[in-house]
């Protein structure tokens, strides 16, 4: 693997990307049935970028990160397309709402997160860096995630918080408000954790979140959250970068997985 990159000043570039992913889960939302642990809010990854996966209308909804491009289709055609450059968020979600009316489809998404007027930031080449940035971080999480026992939710993308992640059950239950389970996943910022970083926790109503040591370069977090982190600049952005990440999570899981 050539070095990853270092995404430096890309914060204009995060926040565009983020608020398009918020259209994209909002399209999602009114066009599918409520899924356990809310995963109707949720997107899928492609080696392009993220997609709706399959609507309830037909087709599926994609943002290619790269290209700044949603991309609206069904039966392996293109229905529409719009180019994101100078748009804001309420202006793309009106554009994309009339794309889906152009072809006689008419929805509702709800606008509680489409709050934004200011036009996209976005750097075309550091679209293309975080998508390469991202596709590694979903390697690493997919190998380590494939290697677990138990039951796993889908690693996927959640456009609030902007975080690739999945959820480890001990056992068949599989409720994220009320069973034991541990997180795993990879953010670009947090408040108070402005770089991208690999997350961990784990908790339980009998422990609470736990507290637990975690191996270098990874630290134990108790600000933003109680749990593993491991800074992207921390981390080997080389062909080290997947083992080092599995290796991390790992530690962590053995550890963790004991005291749920």
């Amino acid at each position: 693997m050539a070095g990853l990159p270092s995404l430096e000043n890309w914060d204009s570039t995060r926040d565009g990307l983020h608020q398009v992913a918020l259209v994209l889960s909002a399209i999602k939302v009114c066009c599918v049935e409520p899924q356990p642990n809310s995963l109707q809010y949720s997107l899928c990854m492609t080696p392009s970028g993220l997609t709706t996966a399959r609507l309830n209308i037909g087709g599926e909804l994609h943002f290619d990160i790269a290209g700044l491009q949603l991309r609206y289709s069904r039966g392996g055609g293109k229905e529409f397309q719009i180019d994101v450059e100078g748009y804001d968020q309420k202006s793309l979600i009106d554009d994309v709402v009339g794309g889906f009316a152009s072809l006689g489809i008419e929805i509702s998404p709800s606008r509680t997160h489409i709050r934004q007027k200011q036009r996209f930031e976005i750097e075309p080449g550091l679209a293309a860096d975080y998508l390469a940035v991202l596709n590694a971080a979903y390697a690493a999480l997919a190998r380590f995630r494939a290697g677990l026992g138990g039951c796993l939710s889908p690693l996927v993308l959640w456009a609030h918080h902007f975080d690739l992640g999945f959820l480890w059950f001990p056992r068949a239950n599989m409720d994220e408000h009320k069973d034991p389970q541990l997180a795993f996943g990879f953010a670009p910022h947090s408040p108070g954790l402005e770089r991208p970083y690999f997350y961990a926790y784990g908790w339980s109503a009998k422990a609470g979140y736990l507290e637990l040591p975690v191996s270098a370069p990874a630290r134990a977090e108790s600000g933003s959250y109680t749990g593993l982190y491991a800074g992207y600049d921390d981390l080997d952005r080389g062909d080290r970068f997947e083992s080092q990440v599995e290796r991390i999570l790992r530690d962590y899981y053995l550890l963790a997985k004991a005291k749920l």
